[in-house]
């Protein structure tokens, strides 16, 4: 493999993962639907329970049991307990859905970052990262994931989809005549 086909692959890899969220999505309403819920003015925590489905623009989060956490008036931390739990987006940037599973979700909204714990998942535009937890960072667009020595998920597993060669091929070549045109001339 050539060394340009090896950065090909390395770049499609990362971008394959990489979900911008669409930006639109935080400056629409949040719909909530449960069986029960209940507020504590004091601390800030509103939780709900059984059947729970979030929805905020493009946001779908669907769990037994969320908590959502307040600093202020906004929201800070959305915490889900399913089986699984399940958090999905599209992307920004080309209309893929980034689905995210695990027996506990945690959305971190100031840092908007997911934390997966337990029979963790995530999978977008084919790739699909299993794990015990993944963490995922949707505004860089990176995840780190691991495995759970004590636990029935030991290692993660990574499958990426294949991607069409030809069109890499193609280009470097049309890139290598131009080049020798160039020096050609």
């Amino acid at each position: 493999m050539t060394f340009l086909k090896i950065v090909v692959v390395v770049i499609i890899l990362f971008s394959s993962t990489t979900a911008q969220a669409t930006v639109s999505d935080r400056l629409q309403p949040i719909s909530v639907n449960a069986d029960f819920a209940q507020r504590n003015e004091v601390s800030g925590l509103t939780e709900y329970r059984g059947n729970v489905v979030i929805r905020q623009g493009t946001i779908l989060i669907e769990a037994d049991k969320v908590t959502i956490h307040y600093e202020g008036s906004n929201v800070s931390q959305i915490s889900c307990l399913g089986s699984p739990a399940s958090y999905q987006q599209e992307s920004s940037l080309d209309e893929n859905i980034l689905i995210a599973r695990a027996d506990t979700l945690e959305y971190l909204m100031a840092k908007n970052v997911i934390n997966l714990k337990t029979n963790a998942s995530l999978s977008r535009n084919g790739t699909y990262i299993k794990g015990d937890s993944i963490n995922y960072d949707l505004s860089k667009g990176t995840w780190k994931a691991q495995g759970d020595n004590q636990g029935t998920q030991k290692r993660i597993q990574l499958v990426i989809p294949p991607f069409n060669q030809t069109n890499t091929d193609q280009e470097y070549s049309v890139r290598q005549e131009d080049t020798q045109i160039e020096k050609g001339d």
